[in-house]
């Protein structure tokens, strides 16, 4: 995972901030950091950090060689030494953290399920009223955490980090480096019990995200009585008037959002199924702790309803689709590309894309220009579907794309060879960005692998 630091820093003043000792004499300048040697760039901070499946160490000179700044254990190539790079991350993102200066909010979320949905809902609930930064897609653990801390802005307000966990003590050092104020826990599941042997214990492992915190509040589920003794408890829940935050489905499809068994606002809320009203719960109980007023939170609820509505992120076995059936401009796939470049960075992603239709005779331009703007940096493959594939083609290969990693479907009645085409080329987890106009009916693609039973669901 590389990222873009939210300040930059000299080499010295990191050595400080992960607790580190400097032995570069070279007190350069560092706006990016990675612990993966395949996204290195020169000028680089490279942290050498030990993985389930692959140890940092073994390429710390690989990275010294191609001009990278190393923080390492190994004193003899390191710039920064220390003992446990691990730690030296967790400190430097808590020390970063510590000195953002107008910092309101440091929410922490954590649960069994239902995290990133929570910390996506609430990102828009306060966006409108905050600068807020998140932790980005599911990077949750002892590395990607403190990471996605250290790439958010100067002028941050409010700071969204969710916290994952295998086994007990994991959350507690990440609450640690946070330092939340406000804290969700969704529920207590049965995940980990493998490692943790019951649900109780697991319940100890999701209240560890109250460790770190000198003064504020837990949001809790209301009928969870292993979750009572959370410090500074308030509750959430889906009936009125037995919580401190209540949502509450209206027979209209509305929801009504109670603060006690006081009205506070109601507005849509069109996403369908109950864990999306809990995930609702949870973040509206967390908003309005961080001062989001009635206006703003039915504002907010109603730009959830659009997004789940336009796009929907479907999980199958080997894939996940961003799929965008609504309709489509040149203006809303220029928006895409631009969501898919920040979306869940070091996630391999492609882009299936139909045509755009009612362009007259600006068609074959038009898709000429999509084509252009295709980021091969973005995109691992290019799937075009429609009867405007060779104008887009065309673009694509004119801006850099390569043409072998480009794979064309013009039969508008044969989804299914499209289909195949993306199992052919695509790995596994890969995130698949689909945007048509209507009129080609990209859902039929992914009806293909729903049909043939490969949904995760």
């Amino acid at each position: 995972m590389r990222i873009k630091l939210g300040s930059q820093m000299h080499i010295s003043d990191i050595a400080k901030a992960t607790k580190g000792c400097l032995i570069s004499s070279c007190d350069a300048t560092v706006t990016h950091l990675t612990t993966d040697t395949r996204e290195l760039c020169e000028g680089d901070l490279f942290i050498a950090i030990k993985g389930e499946k692959y140890d940092g160490e073994n390429y710390v000179k690989e990275a010294k060689e191609r001009g990278a700044f190393v923080l390492s254990k190994n004193r003899s190539l390191a710039d920064i030494y220390h003992l446990d790079t691990k730690l030296a991350l967790l400190i430097f993102g808590e020390n970063y953290v510590k000195n953002l200066p107008i910092i309101l909010y440091r929410i922490g979320i954590t649960g069994s399920v239902g995290k990133t949905t929570t910390k996506e809902f609430l990102k828009i609930l306060l966006g409108g009223s905050y600068k807020c930064h998140a932790t980005e897609g599911n990077f949750n653990n002892e590395i990607g955490m403190p990471i996605s801390l250290l790439s958010a802005p100067r002028d941050t307000r409010v700071l969204i980090a969710e916290m994952g966990m295998n086994h007990m003590g994991e959350i507690s050092r990440l609450s640690h480096c946070l330092r939340p104020n406000i804290a969700i826990i969704t529920n207590v599941g049965t995940s980990h019990i493998g490692h943790l042997g019951n649900r109780e214990n697991i319940a100890k492992a999701k209240l560890e995200i109250c460790d770190g915190m000198s003064d504020g509040i837990t949001i809790v589920p209301h009928d969870e009585p292993l979750l009572k003794s959370a410090k500074g408890r308030k509750t959430f829940s889906l009936s009125k008037g037995v919580s401190d935050y209540s949502t509450v489905k209206n027979q209209d499809g509305s929801v009504s959002i109670f603060k006690g068994d006081k009205l506070y606002c109601q507005t849509t809320f069109t996403p369908e199924g109950e864990h999306n009203r809990f995930c609702l719960a949870a973040a509206v109980s967390a908003a309005i702790e961080a001062g989001a007023s009635s206006s703003s939170l039915a504002e907010g609820i109603r730009l959830i309803s659009r997004e789940n509505t336009r796009q929907n992120v479907i999980c199958c076995h080997k894939y996940r689709f961003y799929a965008d059936f609504y309709n489509a401009s040149p203006e809303s796939i220029t928006a895409l590309l631009s969501v898919a470049e920040n979306y869940e960075k070091g996630y391999k992603k492609s882009l299936l894309l139909g045509d755009v239709s009612e362009l007259g005779r600006m068609s074959d331009k038009i898709h000429f220009d999509i084509g252009r703007a295709i980021s091969p940096m973005t995109f691992s493959n290019l799937f075009l579907f429609g009867r405007e594939c060779d104008a887009t083609l065309r673009g694509a290969i004119y801006g850099g794309f390569p043409k072998d990693r480009i794979f064309i479907n013009h039969n508008l009645s044969a989804p299914d060879f499209t289909a195949c085409q993306i199992r052919q080329a695509c790995g596994e987890g890969e995130i698949i960005f689909m945007k048509a106009s209507r009129s080609v009916r990209l859902e039929r693609v992914l009806n293909c692998f729903i049909e043939k039973g490969d949904n995760d669901e």
